[in-house]
């Protein structure tokens, strides 16, 4: 049998589940490691894969042989990729076919408008256009192309946000506030949200899955609400970005050091405290408070306001992005022709 595969069977898009396929030698005892326990064959266990001492998720295995399993967990972009690193596999890359269902499957109108630019031909004229370009030009346009990538990854691959902080700290509001609807309960008694909720929500050009979680407290909770809090501690293990909202009237720190993924804001701002630029009241400022969050996650994933510059070329995923890499790196080595050949294969179809 051959060396270790990992794919994902399900459609690469946010969704209620992502099942995750391993084919090779020692698929099943792979899965076992990643899970730290034992997994019966033709059964399906309920595990908790791991990585760096974290649990990314609770989640479904199931075993045909020592050479098949399968891993059946929530539908996150950030978890999927998270696991395949830890399989050591990646996403494949995009093959030209694919593009008209990457357009129909587009998150928000920015990333349609980006690949609909990519349909239309961004790769031909990119490549006709830097054909007579000199070294230097190559080297900005490439710097160019590999951030205006990064900055459209944000449009195309939703950033999955988790809201959390202590109870009573204006979440549920928040949520509400920047779903534009009532979806979650909001209720000034402790410990009223158990379970997450996640929904898609649009803040300015870019949609985002945004997950509200059960309060933080250290005592009165009862079982339900403590395993609500133990799902909220894995789905922020797995986030692309924490929102911790701290009250003004009784301010609690992050759990955790801080680190990139952390935003930190004063939230329930109306009950008084100094006025800063990192305090909102969801109640009674709602634009203000949308309008904040929007700019701070922008802020924190580096992204400029607008992702979409029209007609221009973008790599799509991954493979891609690695490819511009290499053409980078092959520049770099003053070797332009095959830096060029980089950019002409970008779409070429995986053998």
């Amino acid at each position: 049998m051959s060396e270790l595969v990992a794919r994902e069977l399900t459609a690469r898009a946010a969704g209620g589940v992502s099942v995750i396929e391993l084919r090779g030698a020692r698929a099943r005892a792979v899965l076992e490691a990643a899970c730290a326990t034992a997994l019966p064959v033709g059964a399906l266990s309920l595990v908790r894969p791991r990585a760096e001492g974290l649990e990314l998720d609770e989640a479904l295995a199931w075993c045909e042989s020592e050479e098949r399993a399968e891993l059946h967990v929530h539908g996150s972009r950030p978890l999927v990729r998270r696991l395949l690193e830890l399989f050591g596999c990646s996403e494949p890359p995009e093959d030209r076919g694919s593009l008209e269902r990457r357009l129909a499957e587009a998150a928000c109108e920015r990333a349609a408008r980006i690949v609909l630019d990519q349909l239309e031909g961004a790769l031909e004229r990119a490549c006709a256009r830097m054909e007579s370009c000199t070294e230097a030009q190559l080297a900005r346009e490439l710097s160019a192309l590999r951030a205006r990538s990064a900055w459209a990854r944000t449009a195309l691959e939703p950033a999955r946000v988790v809201l959390a902080g202590p109870v009573n700290a204006g979440k549920s509001t928040l949520f509400n506030v920047l779903h534009g609807g009532e979806r979650v309960i909001v209720s000034e008694r402790a410990g009223t949200t158990r379970d997450a909720v996640v929904e898609r929500v649009m803040l300015g050009h870019y949609a985002f899955e945004l997950v509200d979680t059960a309060g933080e407290r250290a005592s009165e909770a009862d079982d339900l609400e403590r395993e609500g809090q133990r799902l909220g501690q894995r789905l922020r293990a797995a986030a692309d970005l924490v929102l911790w909202l701290s009250p003004v009237d009784r301010p609690v720190p992050p759990p955790v050091e801080r680190d990139g993924r952390w935003i930190v804001l004063q939230s329930r701002a109306d009950l008084g405290g100094v006025p800063s630029p990192h305090s909102l009241s969801a109640r009674a400022a709602p634009e203000a408070a949308r309008a904040l969050v929007a700019a701070r996650l922008r802020e924190a994933l580096m992204v400029p306001e607008d992702p979409w510059q029209p007609g221009a070329l973008v790599a799509l995923d991954g493979g891609e992005r690695a490819t511009l890499a290499r053409a980078q790196a092959e520049l770099e080595q003053g070797r332009r022709e095959r830096a060029l050949e980089c950019l002409r294969a970008l779409r070429a179809p995986a053998r």
